[in-house]
């Protein structure tokens, strides 16, 4: 300031030399409005001067003002930019994210014959990358005559935020083994995060013993960059060993609760978060959305309480979410926090007093509702919504489909393709569209979906597995095996829940040798089975009556895998033995079931079972192998519990009805008309073409 009023007594602040040094002074010192003021004073304005503060306003936070500034500087005919002008404002286009604009000045720069300039095409091929034209970036690329370091680096970088990280990893590869670029520091944390995006895990071994070879471990951003890949590639166990030889700071909880957050490890994110808890999540606001989902999957609703609290205080006081970004994305996981934990009226409440309301709010509020049951909510809030994406479609489809209402899951299918700007599906759309066929067993509408998910989707992204299993699916409960099994042997990754959906694919229709060899393969294929896949297993060898066969996997599942049977494990093995006529086993184990704890829904937790379904699978038994006897005994059961009334009567019912024994069958029915059951009436549809 005393050198500017210093050349400003000598009439030299003019001088466009002078005036130079003096906006890159206050530039340095992030005045750049003062910046701006020295150069609108300045009447004749060289192309340096220009260049400067057009740099100073790409590094700035507002660069938009670098791309007027370069518009008004182009107007100027007597003033010609040069490659650091058209460095700077290709960055501000990558800021920015304006394509237009930076195709104007891919133009302008071949146009002035800077094409052949390093520095140059590098920025043209980084703002490409930025605003997501990976192809361009590419075709900028090779046609370079020469390329440096910088250049391999921002299109590894391009690749890696455009989410193609197997573009990133060859090319990272060609650098290091073809091109023999030495990587960088940089070099290294692009390709570990495409390898994170695509959890290549050996890719991301391969590249962290190159980091220990070249000694680029003790690196901070180097190691934060490993640490991060084997948390993104499920590998917790290598990302702790690596932390822990490592001295504990804010960056590194930092990356801790990411990771475990990510990893589903709830209770091990909260851990992480310790008394400098203010100090940790003002570092960074992926942090208070790896806690506030924590609190979510947890259903710690006073930490949400807390954290929200410090959002209002802490963090609003120290500008911390000066980004608009991230701001929307802390707002839309406390809005899913409170719905999570079944506080819908305060996430309500966050929503209410929002003054910007951005689509990601209203998508989570919709699933909030969803998640809570609360479906009418749901639909009044999409039907205001200002604008829709795919999330706010996906959201309505899988809640209709979730409450019972695949039709009108199926018809918003419809609807999204008819708007006025028809909404592409993604993955997930398409999943939950086929788990709508699959109730309906809609198999023509569901092979429309198949058809279109191909034309419209990547089938080499790894969330087309989810895809891929809604079809098998689909297929399996609308009774097209072939092309269940088609589907199948052409995905590249098998799930175990692609597995057991496969598995039970042909148990439900009666081929119990084709489950348990699909079976065989899974285990042979080194994956372990869940409680669910013996449910699948199980239902094969009942459907079949392949009784040793249940025992055998029975037993398997207990002292081999410590799964705790469920009451679905129970119900199976019942239905087996009384379909074989092992009455009295079957009450045996249905007295086993009573008096011992059983597995919960997840499968870890016992708790002692009611036994309805475990009851109405024996007299089944009882039913088709006319022991009345056992069929009254296990009915009045039923009936003390008042469970399945209505099924219980009528099968007591057809129990002496099979056995001949008229009087009886009548009285049960009367029994059933005086206590006011009644029976619900069934009822089949068929499909003809696309109507049904």
């Amino acid at each position: 300031m005393k050198s500017h009023a210093r050349f400003l007594k000598l009439g030299l602040d003019t001088d466009p030399v002078i005036a130079t040094r003096l906006l890159n002074a206050y530039t340095s010192t992030s005045l750049i409005a003062n910046a701006h003021q020295l150069f609108d004073q300045v009447s004749s304005k060289d192309t340096v001067l220009w260049t400067s503060l057009i740099s100073a306003y790409t590094q700035s936070t507002n660069p938009n003002h670098a791309l007027k500034l370069f518009s008004q500087m182009h107007a100027q005919p007597q003033t010609k930019p040069n490659h650091f002008t058209f460095t700077a404002v290709a960055r501000a286009c990558g800021l920015t994210q304006h394509l237009l604009f930076g195709e104007s000045i891919h133009a302008c720069t071949i146009k002035r014959g800077f094409r052949s300039t390093v520095v140059v095409d590098t920025s043209i091929l980084d703002m490409y990358g930025k605003c997501g034209a990976i192809n361009s970036s590419r075709k900028v690329f090779d046609e370079m005559p020469q390329r440096n370091l910088v250049s391999w680096n921002a299109l590894i970088a391009g690749y890696v935020m455009n989410g193609m990280g197997h573009c990133a990893l060859e090319l990272f590869y060609r650098m290091k083994c073809v091109e023999c670029e030495v990587p960088d520091g940089f070099s290294i944390v692009s390709a570990l995060s495409a390898c994170s995006g695509r959890y290549d895990l050996i890719s991301g071994l391969q590249i962290h013993a190159y980091v220990v070879r070249s000694g680029l471990e003790l690196d901070p951003k180097t190691l934060i960059a490993v640490a991060s890949m084997y948390f993104r590639c499920r590998e917790v166990g290598c990302a702790e060993s690596l932390l822990k030889e490592s001295e504990e700071n804010n960056m590194l909880k930092l990356i801790k609760i990411r990771g475990y957050a990510f990893n589903g490890r709830y209770h091990d994110a909260i851990k992480s978060v310790d008394c400098n808890f203010v100090e940790v999540v003002s570092m960074d606001p992926s942090i208070i959305i790896s806690v506030l989902t924590a609190c979510a999957n947890l259903s710690l609703l006073r930490i949400g309480r807390q954290v929200h609290a410090l959002i209002n205080t802490y963090v609003n006081c120290n500008n911390s979410l000066s980004e608009d970004e991230a701001t929307v994305a802390i707002e839309t996981a406390l809005i899913d926090m409170y719905c999570k934990c079944h506080s819908v009226e305060e996430g309500q409440w966050v929503f209410d007093n929002l003054l910007t309301r951005h689509v990601s709010h209203w998508n989570s509020m919709i699933t909030g509702f969803i998640h809570n049951g609360l479906l009418e909510n749901a639909c009044h809030y999409f039907t205001r919504m200002p604008e829709r994406n795919v999330i706010s479609w996906t959201a309505m489809i899988s809640g209709n489909v979730r409450h019972g209402l695949p039709k009108e899951g199926l018809s918003l299918l419809a609807k999204m393709y008819n708007e006025n700007q028809p909404i592409e599906g993604n993955y997930f759309t398409f999943a939950t569209a086929l788990d709508a066929c699959s109730l309906l067993t809609a198999l023509d509408a569901g092979k429309q979906i198949h058809a279109k998910s191909m034309r419209t989707l990547i089938s080499d992204d790894l969330r087309y597995i989810v895809l891929e299993t809604a079809l098998l699916d689909m297929y399996s409960k609308s009774g097209d095996l072939t092309y269940s099994q088609r589907v199948f042997n052409q995905m590249g990754e098998r799930s175990v829940v692609t597995w057991t959906s496969m598995i039970m694919g042909y148990a439900i229709h009666g081929h119990g040798s084709q489950a348990l060899n699909i079976f065989q393969q899974m285990l042979d294929n080194g994956l372990e089975p869940n409680e669910v896949t013996f449910i699948a297993v199980l239902s094969a060898c009942s459907h079949c009556g392949l009784v040793e066969e249940g025992i055998h996997y029975f037993k398997l599942m207990k002292e081999k895998y410590g799964i705790v049977p469920r009451e679905d494990h129970y119900t199976c093995m019942v239905d087996l033995l009384g379909r074989a006529g092992k009455l009295s086993e079957a009450w045996s184990l249905m007295e086993e079931v009573k008096s011992s704890k059983v597995g919960s829904d997840d499968g870890k937790n016992g708790n002692h079972c009611t036994g309805g379904s475990v009851l109405g699978a024996l007299l089944g038994g009882c039913h088709l192998h006319g022991d009345v006897e056992m069929g009254s005994r296990v009915a009045k059961m039923m009936l003390d519990r008042k469970e399945q009334v209505s099924e219980t009567y009528v099968a007591l019912s057809n129990v002496y009805a099979s056995a001949g024994m008229w009087d009886e069958a009548y009285r049960v029915r009367q029994e059933w008309l005086r206590c006011g059951v009644l029976k619900e009436p069934g009822s089949s549809q068929i499909q003809i073409g696309c109507f049904s």
